[in-house]
């Protein structure tokens, strides 16, 4: 019993174990097979397949259309989210950083707009609330989250950080760094870890873009030099880089698109499969009206 529990772990089995592989199409074996089995015996096998592929990609059809456009108590898009082959997250909305003056910032006009941006409780008209009112409010709280995941975005693109906490940055910038920790250091300080980090100088600010119509962000950026006093306290940040305007485009993404595609093949499948089942009906209506037709040898009585 013990055995069979770690094999339904879906993290035990990799994708490309046997068993796997083979789950999908034993399932449909046994599932669909039995059904197959039991119309077969009433109808012959060429219509019970006709009656079968009708009914399944009907329900199918129905599956996709509530995945993808929702129903009462079911939201839009709940449905598969992903096609075979990519990550489970491949659709979904995501933040994407760039550079002022880089080449993906000439398709945003927005950036010429700084001082358009707002932040997230001004956009939303709720600067005059509390914290604690404005976090109850569920379209600011699905806002301001958004928010928080473009500037994290933005700072990890502006100084990309490896696993170890070092910085991954030029030699010319590194020295520059150096220059300024050099003269700006706290006597008796040693660096902390990580000792070269970014970080918000001010909200994060919104704008719908007037050209594409996305969403953009924008924040201050600023690196920051990192110690520690000899007890391991952390003491003052200290800058080590003028402030920067960084930028970030949100892709709302394509969640509906998996559901879509499903819900589309399964329409086709079933038009395909209702065309097929109805010829076969019309098959079986003229070959019975051919055999009412057509005239009985009578028999010839034997003369006495």
């Amino acid at each position: 019993m013990s055995g069979t529990l770690v094999l339904a772990v879906e993290s035990v089995i990799p994708a490309d174990h046997p068993v796997s592989i083979l789950a999908v199409p034993l399932g449909l074996l046994f599932l669909s097979g039995s059904v197959y089995v039991l119309l077969w015996s009433n109808y012959g096998a060429r219509k019970a397949a006709g009656i079968y592929s009708t009914a399944f990609f009907g329900f199918n059809l129905l599956l996709g259309v509530f995945w993808w456009f929702g129903g009462p108590g079911i939201v839009p898009g709940l449905g598969i989210s992903n096609l075979p082959g990519q990550a489970a997250d491949h659709y979904n909305p995501e933040w994407f950083g760039f550079e002022p003056g880089s080449e993906r910032a000439q398709f945003f006009r927005g950036t010429n707009l700084v001082d358009e941006f707002r932040p997230v409780e001004v956009r939303l008209d709720v600067a005059e609330l509390t914290p604690q009112e404005r976090n109850q409010d569920p379209a600011f709280a699905a806002l301001n989250g958004s928010a928080r995941a473009a500037g994290q975005v933005m700072v990890d693109q502006f100084l990309p950080v490896d696993q170890f906490g070092v910085a991954r940055i030029g030699v010319t910038r590194r020295t520059a760094f150096e220059e300024v920790v050099a003269a700006e250091a706290p006597a008796g300080a040693s660096r902390g870890t990580p000792f070269y980090t970014a970080r918000l100088d001010g909200p994060v600010r919104l704008l719908d873009d007037p050209g594409t119509g996305l969403l953009l962000a924008t924040a201050r950026l600023q690196v920051v030099a990192n110690f520690v006093d000899a007890e391991g306290a952390p003491l003052a940040q200290v800058p080590v880089e003028a402030p920067v305007d960084w930028f970030a485009f949100y892709d709302p993404g394509a969640n509906w698109f998996p559901s879509a595609l499903w819900t589309i093949v399964s329409l086709v499948l079933f038009l395909l499969s209702l065309a097929w089942l109805d010829r076969m009906e019309q098959q079986e209506k003229r070959r019975q009206v051919v055999e009412v037709e057509e005239p009985q040898d009578l028999a010839v009585p034997i003369a006495q």
